[in-house]
């Protein structure tokens, strides 16, 4: 199968043209409520409930639309983008809350043993993540149910008795694959395993909230507080999950978060076979910095794309050095470390590998399991993106390696010379 080269243009100008400019100028006009009330208000009317359980997550709430407000580089319109989300996360809080509060037995519901995948964004954990989770033995997490994990009580079937989520979930990949560069960079179709940390969004905590925004202030809260409630909930709302689609087989995850969480993360899963793949930092950035940068040319007055490799770039420091400092957290028995150019070079024998020391003997039918995957999903099918880290983002990778030699020669990464990327 040939493979269609993709390259990103113009990372550092304003590639609008006059038309869509003039309709982003009109909006500034136009009034937009960014307060706390306006969300709850919106998430109340839309979900048809109103307990949101504990209301501590209106401070981190607040926090963020006071942050994105504040910022005179980001057009009106996508504020507003920002607090319809924010709207989404409200109104899915209010759907988990009732859920809960109907079917109590949920949050006894056992979550034994998963297996999770913590690599850093952009490092292949996605895509080890479902080879390992195409094993008929484990389920995994995805799309449509991280969207919306439950349903909305007022919400009928589709036809045939189809879940409304799953419409929403093709509705919306159909939108974003319509991005020829963002569908070959991060599939999110409605089956493909997605983080879990995103079900710690409608609890307005995640750093989940930095890839939707700029919001440093955010991120420092973040670091600076303990995630511990907020694993409890994640987890709690994985019970929710699957207490709607009962299943004895064990949980496939993922969530990069969790690199620089592994002591919240220990906490609420004692039991985890954690998964950490080790990548050249150099190339994780390179992918990271032009995904996360298309979102930013978009959303901003004048692409600041020095502030956006600087952030990233730092970002990128913490996560690595918040692993090596906690990476001890997890026993010994538990802790499985990948090189992700060893995946490349045999992806089947890596998951097996993992299979394996998560106490899943691999036999015919998981070698079966994981190459009808492989065969289902070809590299490269949506095209291959290639990247320009020194044009695009004016960075030097020989004083990245220097910067990032902490980790490097701990772990004993080998440098990356191609110019792909995963996640």
């Amino acid at each position: 199968m040939a493979v269609r080269t993709l390259r990103v243009e113009g990372m550092r100008e304003d590639t609008r043209g006059a038309e869509e400019r003039a309709a982003l100028e009109a909006a500034e006009s136009r009034p937009l409520d960014m307060s706390v009330e306006h969300v709850l208000d919106t998430a109340r009317t839309r979900a048809g409930l109103d307990d949101f359980g504990p209301m501590d997550f209106t401070e981190r709430l607040g926090a963020l639309l006071r942050e994105v407000e504040a910022d005179d580089n980001v057009w009106k319109t996508h504020k507003g983008l920002f607090v319809e989300q924010c709207v989404k996360a409200a109104s899915n809080r209010l759907y988990i809350r009732h859920y809960w509060t109907t079917h109590p037995a949920s949050l006894d519901v056992p979550i034994d043993r998963p297996v999770n995948v913590i690599a850093l964004p952009r490092s292949g954990s996605t895509h080890l993540e479902n080879l390992v989770a195409s094993d008929r033995r484990l389920r995994h997490l995805p799309v449509w149910l991280a969207t919306q994990p439950a349903p909305n009580p007022h919400e009928d079937p589709g036809p045939g008795g189809a879940d409304p989520r799953y419409a929403r979930a093709e509705e919306r990949w159909a939108r974003l694959s319509s991005n020829e560069i963002m569908a070959a960079m991060h599939e999110h179709s409605p089956d493909h395993a997605c983080g879990e940390n995103e079900l710690q969004i409608p609890d307005f905590a995640s750093y989940q909230w930095e890839w939707m925004a700029r919001v440093p202030g955010f991120r420092d809260h973040y670091l600076g507080t303990d995630q511990t409630p907020h694993y409890a909930y994640m987890r709690d709302v994985l019970k929710l999950i699957a207490h709607q689609f009962p299943d004895d087989r064990r949980w496939m995850l993922k969530s990069n978060q969790h690199a620089e969480q592994l002591g919240p993360l220990v906490s609420t899963y004692p039991d985890a076979t954690i998964v950490m793949i080790h990548r050249d930092p150099v190339a994780t950035l390179t992918s990271l910095l032009t995904m996360r940068g298309l979102a930013l040319k978009t959303s901003q007055r004048v692409p600041d794309i020095d502030a956006h490799v600087d952030y990233w770039v730092d970002r990128v420091e913490r996560m690595l050095r918040g692993y090596l400092r906690d990476r001890h957290l997890v026993p010994h028995d538990q802790l499985v470390e990948v090189d992700f150019a060893d995946m490349v070079a045999d992806d089947v024998k890596t998951a097996a590998y993992v299979l394996d020391r998560a106490g899943l003997p691999v036999t015919g039918e998981t070698t079966a399991d994981i190459e009808a995957y492989i065969a289902a999903h070809p590299r490269g099918r949506r095209g291959r993106v290639v990247y320009d880290l020194a044009g695009d983002f004016g960075l030097d990778t020989a004083e990245l390696r220097e910067r990032f030699a902490f980790y490097t020669d701990t772990v004993g990464i080998r440098p990356e010379t191609g110019k792909g990327g995963s996640k």
